[in-house]
């Protein structure tokens, strides 16, 4: 198992030769579209990460946490993602809602956690605010980060499982864009 994040450069092989097929031809061919929910999802986890990194020595993402991304301080950040625009339809716009229901944590020494639980400390919602398709996904001045204490979410909504934009502003969380946001999770009252 390779544990260092690649470089697009490496080449599949077949019988120890060389394929001219590279990592990164994978990954234009897997991952370019990012407006999908999926990929939108991770691109979303990428950019709190890389908001609260200044070093360019970038570490692979674990998909396996019972949460997604730990700040410099040692924070646990849920991070959620939703677009007006989806990928599969041009005819609409989504309503902006986001999953927050209680989930059952997982580690590779313990296996599932007992009990379902919100497993952080603070959650960052992600808006992409584009409304036509010309909007550049990778434009961050179209991103919306909404950053709000965990607890917040465990008092006043404790087991609801999905919430919508405007009842996630009724819980007052700190709105904030892209150059931003690093310094708001660190701040934040939890």
């Amino acid at each position: 198992m390779n544990n260092k994040p690649l470089t697009g450069n490496e080449e599949f092989t077949l019988h120890g030769a060389g394929t001219g097929i590279t990592v990164s031809d994978f990954w234009h061919w897997a991952y370019s579209d990012l407006l999908n929910n999926t990929y939108r999802g991770v691109l979303a986890e990428f950019l709190v990460f890389s908001s609260l990194s200044n070093t360019p020595d970038l570490q692979m993402r674990a998909d396996w946490l019972p949460y997604d991304v730990t700040s410099p301080s040692g924070r646990r950040i849920e991070v959620k993602s939703a677009a007006y625009l989806q990928s599969w339809t041009k005819e609409y716009y989504s309503q902006i809602i986001f999953d927050i229901a209680p989930k059952y944590g997982w580690t590779p020494e313990e296996g599932y956690a007992p009990e379902r639980k919100r497993n952080s400390e603070l959650y960052v919602f992600c808006v992409y605010t584009a409304l036509t398709r010309d909007q550049p996904l990778l434009d961050l001045g179209l991103w919306d980060f909404y950053v709000l204490p965990t607890s917040v979410l465990n008092e006043k909504v404790p087991e609801q499982k999905k919430i919508g934009l405007q009842s996630l502003l009724k819980l007052r969380p700190v709105k904030t864009d892209y150059a931003s946001l690093g310094a708001t999770i660190e701040s934040i009252e939890l």
